[in-house]
Order: structure tokens, then sequence, then C-alpha cells
């Protein structure tokens, strides 16, 4: 095997590593920002928060 061969396997290897966990992070930001866009859930942590004190 010659090294250009494994060196482009690496860096797609690396590519696609870096979009999967860039959709997985854009996904999990999508389904926070969902959460909070619920009013009740918003209350609900926020008394949740405040019973702390």
């Amino acid at each position: 095997m010659d090294d250009q061969h494994l060196v482009s396997d690496g860096l797609g290897k690396s590519r696609v590593s870096g979009l999967l966990l860039g959709i997985a992070l854009a996904a999990l930001l999508a389904g926070v920002f969902y959460l909070y866009s619920n009013p009740q859930l918003v209350i609900m942590l926020t008394d949740q928060l405040w019973a702390c004190f």
C-alpha cells in the first residue's frame, strides 16, 4: 500500500465523522429549541428551579 491511499482514507473518515457530529449537534439544538418553545415546559422548569430556593 502506498502512503497516499492511507492519508486519503483517514481524511474521508474524518469528514464523515465530523459531518455526523455536526448533524447530531444540530438535531440536539433543534430539540432543545423545540422544547423551550413549549410555554408549559418552560413554566414547569422555572417552578422547579424556584422550588430549590
